[in-house]
């Protein structure tokens, strides 16, 4: 058969021809891309995906940390297998994969200017200075990939919307070939004109283009290869020469070129049966059905995260880069693949659902983002278990981290307590079969004294399992040869190695194996040493009955005072709202922990954390202000209903309880008292119309006074909650508890057999065997998909329009404003009346407004409704072809420091595909001053008039909204007080004449000239929103900022 093979293939390579080049051989093979590397090749047995991307890397000569950017590529299928995926390869096997680099991140090179360099993480990192992404071996290997797919036309070119475009990418194109000859031939000290006869660039084109001109007349070929070899020989003899340019440098450029040259290079894009977006347990707020006409895409990029679009026309180009953003991977917290079907969870709880045609398209599509989440996000942690490499999870159960540097590895052991005898274990940087073990040991110096260092010592994988290397302490695993060392004590003459602890991989944990996208993913924010809290005043509460006793406070029920934020101090509305009051005495040993809790609380919001109202400092006592749960401690209702509580019951709970301490992992922060006590309940789940919904308490003292892990706790809650809120060894006197623990003993395992493993591992008495909550979250949902006893028996759902709110559930709460025909007001959307509604501001007209201002409520209600998105931004407005016209700071609406929404649509109109603006023919109150010229002259709104009146409220955020420089007080104050049409004849004078508002005091320049672009006088010539996302997303990415942030 060997024979056969040889002479099959010189025939391919003789022949040349189409049809011998398709010939798959039998067996597995691996492709490469680099001519002279020599295919992988097995005819027989069982490998992994994982294996033989490692087999394929060492061929290479790839260092193991830039392994993981590759994956193995089905070009038939044009599919992508899973690092998990085992072929079981016999006589029968024909298959042909190639080697690919899959995770791609754009910029890595930092040739683009406008976006930020992507490196590697540093200790050292200030500014963009990390370390390189790529290798040499790596860089190598994609650009013979790129030069493959470019030529070949795998990736696609950009679309041209003119022939003066079609032209230059044209141009583009013959440039990429003058880059991959100069690089070719460099070395082989061949003469410039030589070059020009060697090599034809139709070899070094797209196969599309060199179709393209071999059907033009002869002429214009003979005048396309002469000018080319005119450039050729320029470039080689002015450029290459001259400038000393290397091979790296022509690689480097040749792959930054395609990131421009053509569409989505280096991302993936996929068209499934259908796609659904979720707001929390809600229905889809955006659906497509594979059997519609409207078919979505879903894209993935290194750089940008999860994105989808509905499928535009052919015909219509300029939708192809309208992207609405679903996620980035910082945000994902596990994937459930389910046959043909994947959903990708957010920490928010939004959702996606995609559905594809079939399962291995599914697989394909989890393990993109779960292999672009370890390389940006988590290094040691999977989100989907059906797609998780076996060496991930072979590390996190021994306890070993990736191939770290060891000045991470130095790092982590001082920051764990620089103690003697800890360790970490690592894989090598250089080496794929050996293992650092990097020990803090004791070593005597030259005059006698004994100091700490750190040692590194290798430890050879070997077929029998791993060995130490220089001895002949060999196990099957690394955790049995570490266990193993842990008895004895190594010596030399200088040192000693004696194992202690061991420092495993941690979540979200900083290393050289994360990728930097962007600088304030890895910002980490300062740690204050201040205390700060919302204050309370003693006369705002009103103390009830006494609850019981905390761990060391005082609880009791209670009623808090909470007053509108209207300016009025003559009359203001007030409501009493039920509330819970643990109570300390200020010369208590532990408040000044209390009091470091109720500031570190103030950063959590999460919908399964009972919210913290504030604190009251009265006399002696401080008293933490928490909201009121309506069914108390779940351990006391679990005893009083028992009877009533289901499987499915338990396990919704305990995954909400996963949820929220997942959450606080991710914050750094330990909650320390998890049990059922400090669980209360919100909502019963037991009438049958809605699940249990929990809230967990805050823990009362502070959580840095703390040195307990919160798993432990969390396999105890699970056990309570299979037991009905049951207390662990309730009855046990404290001399047995403590030699229950001394014994390591184990707790009665419960008939939930399903939760009866993760009680086991959380509560292993080795914290480093532990789980982390991502994985216990990710287990919980993995739990539920296979066991549908565990899912929550099916309420019908009625078809109803989730934008419809009935008005007998709103419950108001005070006045938020009031304008000449209306009124709006916070009111709770309450349905199921257990006060734990929707928070809503309700716009309303006054009972005597009729006529038009009923039609325009209504029009404005419809313009809201067709809107999804998370600012309801402009470009986004724009995109929907609507028109605001009515854009101020007034109606900005702040739901965080961090994330404003754009509000008030009663003067929104929208236009017809084929109309670039609309003209207004009714007469309403406008507000001129944030008007560009041609709607005050000609009433004519374009998408271009929402940009200058977004200069105007720039504007006004720069001047922090001041009433003496508003845009009328300015305008007045430079023209003089006028009335009526005098006042705007004034107006348009003064902006056609060129005048504008000033720079606001300590406005950068930067900022004021994004203004100035926005008030260009022609609104074809004013630029667009996307054009300012790019400058501001380039601002705050950038060293710019800093600058920013000083004026």
């Amino acid at each position: 058969m060997e024979v056969g093979r040889q002479i099959l293939e010189k025939l391919q390579r003789k022949k040349k021809s189409h049809l011998m080049s398709t010939v798959i051989l039998p067996g597995l093979e691996v492709h490469f891309y680099v001519a002279e590397t020599q295919q992988i090749i097995h005819l027989k047995g069982r490998h992994s995906a994982e294996q033989l991307c490692t087999e394929a890397a060492k061929k290479l000569g790839l260092s193991p940390l830039c392994s993981s950017l590759f994956a193995l590529y089905d070009e038939a299928k044009r599919m992508w297998i899973p690092p998990n995926h085992l072929f079981n390869v016999d006589e029968t096997t024909r298959l042909k994969l190639h080697y690919r680099m899959r995770f791609y991140f754009t910029n890595w090179h930092g040739t683009n200017k406008d976006t930020p360099v992507v490196v590697r993480h540093s200790l050292k990192h200030t500014g963009h200075q990390g370390t390189a992404l790529l290798d040499s071996a790596s860089l190598t290997y994609l650009y013979a990939q790129s030069q493959h797919d470019f030529q070949s036309g795998l990736v696609t070119l950009r679309t041209c919307r003119s022939e003066e475009e079609a032209q230059h990418i044209e141009n583009e194109c013959l440039g990429m070939a003058v880059m991959a000859i100069s690089h070719d031939a460099m070395g082989k000290n061949l003469p410039a004109r030589e070059l020009a006869r060697k090599y034809k660039y139709k070899n070094f084109v797209p196969v599309s283009l060199n179709q393209s001109i071999s059907q033009r007349n002869l002429l214009t070929r003979l005048r396309i290869s002469n000018v080319f070899k005119v450039f050729l020989e320029e470039f080689n003899d002015k450029t290459v020469l001259n400038s000393s340019v290397s091979k790296h440098d022509l690689k480097v450029k040749y792959i930054s070129t395609l990131e421009t040259l053509t569409r989505h290079f280096g991302c993936e894009v996929y068209e499934p049966l259908s796609v659904s977006v979720h707001e929390n347990d809600e229905l889809p707020s955006v659906h497509a059905d594979g059997g519609g006409a409207q078919r979505h895409r879903v894209l993935i990029s290194g750089t940008r995260g999860i994105k989808w679009q509905i499928s535009p026309e052919p015909s219509n180009d300029k939708k192809y880069d309208d992207w609405t953003a679903f996620s980035d991977f910082h945000e994902i917290t596990h994937i459930v693949t389910k046959e043909a079907a994947v959903t990708v969870y957010r920490q928010d709880n939004r959702r996606m659902e995609v559905h594809f045609a079939g399962h291995e398209e599914a697989l394909a599509f989890a393990s993109l983002i779960d292999g672009y989440f370890r390389l940006t996000v988590d290094a040691h942690h999977y989100l989907c278990t059906e797609v998780a490499p076996v060496y991930v999870k072979t590390n996190l159960r021994e306890g070993c981290h990736g191939p770290i540097s060891t000045e991470y590895a130095v790092h982590k052991l001082k920051q764990e307590g620089y103690e003697e005898g800890m360790y970490i274990l690592r894989w090598s940087c250089t080496h794929y079969d050996y293992v650092l073990l990097t020990v803090i040991c004791n070593e005597r110096n030259t005059s006698g004294e004994i100091t700490k260092t750190f040692k590194n010592f290798q430890i050879e994988k070997a077929e029998g399992g791993f060995r130490l290397c220089g001895t002949d302490v060999e196990k099957e695993t690394l955790r049995e040869l570490t266990d193993r060392l842990c008895g004895h004590c190594l010596s030399t003459d200088n040192t000693t190695l004696k194992l202690g602890r061991g420092c495993p991989p941690q979540p979200r944990e900083l290393s050289n194996l994360l990728v930097v996208t962007r600088p304030d993913f890895i910002t980490t924010p300062a740690v204050s040493s201040q205390l700060v809290f919302q204050r309370i005043n003693k006369e705002d509460i009103i103390q009830d009955k006494h609850l019981g006793k905390g761990t060391h406070t005082n609880i009791y029920s209670g009623m808090l005072r909470l007053k509108s934020d209207e300016d009025n101090l003559i009359s203001f509305s007030t409501e009493d709202i039920p509330v819970v009051l643990k109570v300390i005495g200020a010369g208590h040993k532990d408040v000044s922990a209390f009091l470091e809790t109720v500031s570190q609380m103030r950063h959590i919001s999460h919908k399964n954390m009972a919210r913290l109202y504030g604190i009251c400092m009265h006399s002696m006592d401080i008293i933490m202000v928490e909201e009121f749960v309506q069914h108390g401690p779940l351990d006391l209702f679990m005893r009083a209903h028992h009877a009533e509580l289901t499987p499915s019951w338990k396990f919704q709970v305990a995954e909400q309880l996963a949820s929220i301490l997942s959450y606080l992992e991710d914050k750094k922060l330990v909650h320390g008292y998890v049990c059922t006590k400090n669980i209360l309940l919100a909502k019963s789940g037991l009438d049958g119309q809605q699940a249990p919904f929990i809230k967990l308490s805050n823990p009362g003292v502070s959580v840095a006074t703390l040195n307990r892990e919160d798993k432990w706790g969390f396999g105890t809650t699970l056990w309570e909650i299979c037991y009905n809120g049951e207390v662990p060894l309730r009855d046990k006197k404290r001399a047995e508890k403590e030699w229950f623990y001394e014994a390591k003993a184990k707790l009665v395992i419960p008939d939930c057999s399903e939760l009866a493993e993760l009680i086991t591992q959380c509560m292993n008495y080795d914290p480093r065997k532990r789980p982390f909550f991502r994985a216990i979250v990710r287990e919980l949902d993995h739990i539920k998909e296979q066991n549908q006893a565990m899912v929550p028996g099916a309420v019908p759902v009625q078809e109803m329009d989730p934008t419809l709110f009935e008005s007998r559930f709103l419950r108001t709460i005070r006045d938020l404003g009031e304008g000449h025909f209306g009124k709006v007001e916070l009111c709770l959307y309450d349905p199921h009346g257990d006060h734990h509604g929707q928070m809503v501001a309700v716009k309303s007209l006054k009972s005597e407004s009729e006529g038009p201002e009923s039609s325009n409520l209504r029009r404005e209600i419809n313009t809201m409704r067709e809107l999804y998105h998370d600012n309801i931004g402009m470009d986004y407005l724009g995109s929907q072809n609507y028109i605001h016209r009515d854009l101020a700071a007034r109606n900005v609406l702040v739901e965080s420091e961090m994330l404003v929404k754009i509000g008030d649509f009663g003067l929104t109109k929208s236009i017809k595909d084929n109309e670039d603006y609309y003209t207004v023919r009714e007469e309403q109150d406008s507000p001129v001053y944030w008007y560009a010229p041609e709607c005050l002259i000609h009433r004519k709104f374009y998408k271009a008039s929402d940009v200058w009146s977004f200069g105007v409220t720039l504007y006004e955020l720069m001047t922090y909204c001041d009433r003496k420089l508003s845009p009328p007080e300015m305008f007045l104050n430079t023209i003089g007080r006028s009335h009526g049409q005098m006042t705007m004849a004034r107006l348009v004078k003064s902006l056609e004449s060129g005048w504008r508002l000033s720079r606001p005091p300590q406005c950068p320049d930067i900022v004021y000239t994004q203004m100035q672009r926005c008030w260009v006088h022609a609104p074809e010539d004013r630029v667009d929103f996307k054009g300012l996302i790019e400058v501001f997303e380039r601002l705050l990415s950038s060293e710019e900022l800093s600058l920013l942030s000083s004026c």
